[in-house]
């Protein structure tokens, strides 16, 4: 077995960052900018996460995806407790788990949150939506900044994530709804006269539906970047993809919080641009 902190590609390896490579794209070029040994901490991270992630595209019921997450929990449990399951990305997960000193507890919340998934019904209230996008996507950036950092994250850092959390669900408006779901709030249809289904036509009803969230995700981007000082050259690979969901909140913005407009999208090459400025410049 390599050392722990070395860049050798093992097959565990290979795995993990082809996977990012493919279904996460964002976090994979952000990796790219880190040393190799980070690199492999953090596709660790952001694969763990696209296994969780994707609970509800691998199974056909609820209940199986619950027993999916389980997994994942006793997985966890069992790195904690000096034992890994013979699966590549637990593999690598228990490496960086070991080498960070990453916290149990950031692990469980992320799974636990994943359980919001498996249903169809839309979310209470955008109360609800945030602690979901805090327990997964400012949960990751925090133990990202770990990883590259070796240190606890501002909380600005989990901030920031939460924002590109809610930022991706609103990107999923589409998705979710050829599915017959949604992640927009039921208060907020209620109040903009829809039912989960009428969400796909589209125009000015879904985006008074949409826009609380949007405009949720605006307010904690600024204020993330208010509170968060130039961070150190290390630190950067873990949240210099952060800044791309500016461009998208603000085309949503123009849109009027549509998220089904067209036109929102800003494409990898501009996001890969606004990577590599924040890893030069330590904001996003």
């Amino acid at each position: 077995m390599p050392c722990v902190d070395c860049g050798c590609m093992t097959s565990e390896r290979r795995y993990c960052a082809d996977r990012v490579r493919a279904y996460d794209y964002d976090r994979y070029f952000a990796s790219v900018l880190a040393p190799p040994d980070v690199r492999a901490g953090l596709n660790a991270l952001y694969a763990f996460n696209l296994e969780i992630a994707s609970t509800r595209e691998r199974v056909s019921e609820a209940a199986v995806g619950e027993i999916r997450l389980q997994w994942w929990r006793d997985a966890i449990g069992e790195i904690y407790d000096g034992r890994t399951r013979a699966h590549a990305v637990a593999t690598e997960l228990a490496r960086t788990i070991e080498s960070r000193e990453l916290p149990r507890e950031a692990f469980y919340r992320m799974i636990d949150a994943r359980s919001l998934d498996l249903g169809d019904a839309p979310p209470e209230d955008l109360s609800t939506v945030e602690r979901y996008a805090a327990a997964t996507a400012g949960e990751l950036a925090a133990l990202a900044f770990r990883v590259c950092e070796r240190a606890s994250p501002p909380s600005a850092v989990a901030l920031a994530g939460t924002s590109w959390g809610l930022a991706g669900l609103l990107r999923a408006a589409p998705h979710h709804a050829a599915e017959a779901r949604s992640m927009i709030p039921r208060d907020a249809l209620s109040e903009a006269g829809l039912r989960p289904e009428d969400l796909a036509s589209g125009g000015p009803s879904a985006g008074r539906a949409a826009a609380p969230m949007a405009r949720r995700a605006r307010e904690m981007l600024q204020a993330s970047r208010r509170e968060l000082p130039k961070l150190s050259r290390a630190a950067r690979p873990a949240v210099c993809y952060l800044g791309a969901a500016a461009l998208y909140l603000e085309r949503l913005r123009r849109s009027g919080d549509d998220p089904f407009a067209a036109g929102l999208e800003p494409s990898r090459f501009v996001r890969q641009l606004v990577a590599v400025r924040a890893a030069f410049t330590g904001g996003f």
